[in-house]
């Protein structure tokens, strides 16, 4: 009996958010502040987190939130750049099934060159077993950068190199720590930009997020 409550009480999701910019637009009258040390709870079974920006804050705010809380699983939501030839426009909304490190590499003659020959790709918890609004959604590959750029060389060959249609700076970490605890994983990812564009007062951050929070993270809360 103690064991069953206990899985019971384990069942809780995490909302990942990376950045403040994300979170003030998805939660503005909730301080983002400390919220990797506090999570705030959005309802009995789901809390929200602003977690990091980039691959190694997020890692270093996602490894200690499941150290010393109790998650089964793990949605990371916020915006990314639609990559070249990706057939994304502002304003969609994805899920992200698999990631890639595109970065990972060397600059030589004003091109980039990666170093390993072939994409290692990391992978999210299979679709069917997502919330009914994640589930839906069209399933892409992305890929994860320390650093965005402008060259057009580096993103067209990010785009066929790794075959990947969106890029943002955090699913591959939350795909390894969360499949090297056992803990579900999900990316939801709407489009911002367009990879090369680094002005990011042109960037429909706040309407593109807004959409997401009412089609894909309301109905989760909601238990749907």
């Amino acid at each position: 009996m103690a064991c069953a409550k206990q899985a019971k009480k384990s069942k809780k999701t995490l909302i990942a958010i990376p950045s403040w910019m994300e979170w003030k637009v998805l939660f503005p009258h909730i301080p983002y502040k400390a919220t990797v040390q506090n999570p705030h709870p959005l309802s009995a079974n789901a809390d929200a987190s602003c977690v990091g920006i980039g691959l190694v804050d997020f890692a270093s705010g996602l490894s200690r939130l499941i150290y010393t809380q109790k998650y089964n699983r793990i949605i990371l939501a916020g915006v990314a750049g639609a990559l070249p030839e990706s057939g994304l426009s502002s304003g969609d909304i994805v899920r992200v099934d698999e990631e890639c490190a595109g970065d990972i590499g060397y600059w030589n003659e004003d091109a980039f060159r990666p170093y390993f020959k072939r994409p290692h790709i990391d992978k999210a918890t299979p679709s069917k077993l997502a919330p009914e609004s994640i589930a839906k959604l069209p399933g892409v590959r992305g890929i994860s950068v320390n650093t965005m750029t402008a060259s057009k060389q580096a993103l067209e060959f990010r785009a066929r190199f790794f075959k990947a249609k969106v890029e943002a700076m955090e699913g591959a970490t939350a795909f390894v720590i969360a499949n090297a605890f056992g803990i579900q994983i999900f990316e939801v990812r709407t489009i911002s930009n367009f990879t090369g564009d680094l002005d990011e007062s042109k960037w429909n951050l706040k309407q593109s997020l807004k959409t997401l929070q009412r089609q894909i993270l309301n109905p989760i809360l909601e238990g749907k």
